[in-house]
């Protein structure tokens, strides 16, 4: 990964978490803390973060949680979640990686009867802790602190031991190569989900096509029968879905 890429996922990583210490992102990225503070240093140069001397750490103070921005992009998300969940039958069992969206479409699982839900994301347990009326089975492994799930050999080695019918994936980057991830990690879980499933289901707002600095590869789209997104594709991914028959849905946000 370079330099500027990692220094891209530690700004996104701040929005999303608001404190990340200096330790967790030289674990995460496999460099010195060094390298992590000198990133730090350019990003509060350039007015995108404020570092905590005190704590070793870097706390997002630019965009405030109830911004234009975040209300928009939280209503795709949940728009995407309900579009996707019209394709979820009474009787499925479903893999949910570990994403906001797919957070958002445990909400409307929660309301159906005889799901069988198999996630790795510990805000989707939370999400379906009462869920009565279905199966939630939880995939275990070693704790990923960023995205509140499990991954790892274990969580692999499960996944791969177990078919569903469905599998809602969530990518942080769509290329025409395939499918990506920012965290290798989760690009192997993802990657072992959509083996397990007959079906799966591709959630993606706008912002994730095209997305090249995103560099772990989960898979081809080989497997890939629905994408769901917020906005008509364009060239090349509406001829290259066309081509290999993957529905195209695109959510109402009306």
């Amino acid at each position: 990964m370079f330099a500027s890429q990692r220094r891209d996922e530690i700004y996104k990583l701040a929005q999303d978490r608001q404190f990340i210490s200096v330790a967790e992102l030289s674990r995460m990225f496999q460099v010195s803390e060094v390298t992590i503070r000198s990133d730090l240093k350019l990003l509060e140069q350039q007015g995108k973060i404020t570092k905590n001397y005190g704590g070793a750490s870097i706390f997002r103070e630019d965009v405030q949680p109830l911004s234009t921005t975040s209300r928009l992009l939280s209503d795709i998300k949940a728009a995407i979640a309900h579009e996707a969940s019209a394709l979820i039958e009474e009787g499925d069992s479903l893999f949910l990686d570990s994403s906001s969206t797919t957070i958002l479409l445990a909400d409307a699982i929660a309301k159906m009867s005889h799901v069988t839900v198999i996630t790795n994301s510990i805000p989707i347990f939370d999400k379906l802790k009462e869920y009565r009326n279905g199966t939630v089975i939880g995939i275990s492994g070693t704790l990923n602190p960023y995205t509140q799930s499990f991954v790892g050999p274990f969580a692999e080695e499960m996944v791969s031991k177990l078919r569903v019918s469905k599998a809602f994936i969530a990518p942080k980057g769509i290329l025409p190569e395939g499918l990506r991830d920012n965290i290798v990690q989760e690009a192997a879980i993802r990657h072992k989900m959509i083996a397990s499933a007959d079906k799966v289901v591709v959630l993606a707002d706008h912002s994730k096509f095209n997305n090249e600095n995103v560099v772990f590869s989960i898979s081809s789209f080989d497997k890939v029968q629905h994408v769901v997104t917020n906005q008509a594709l364009t060239a090349p991914f509406n001829s290259l879905f066309q081509q290999k028959g993957i529905d195209i849905r695109v959510a109402n946000l009306t």
